[in-house]
């Protein structure tokens, strides 16, 4: 959907290294898909339940990202 460049691919795998940051994002997402009080429905809770599914998924696909190649990348401190 939303295609990641080389350049992106390695802020990330660089960003994935630095273990309190991926905790503190987790925690940042998980906490803000729960914020809101939803009413007991069952498909708002199936719903909220696929989203965490989503964005649990998200985080292990970044654990394995990798640059396709070092074409047009810098090293240099991205974060």
């Amino acid at each position: 959907m939303f295609p990641l460049s080389d350049e992106e691919k390695s802020q990330l795998k660089r960003v994935n290294g630095n273990k309190s940051v991926i905790f503190a994002l987790k925690k940042l997402f998980l906490n803000t898909a729960l914020k809101s009080t939803l009413p007991a429905d069952t498909q708002t809770l199936a719903a909220e339940r696929i989203a965490i599914d989503i964005i649990k998924d998200s985080f292990h696909q970044l654990s394995l990202i990798q640059p396709d190649g070092r074409a047009g990348s810098k090293e240099e401190n991205l974060v």
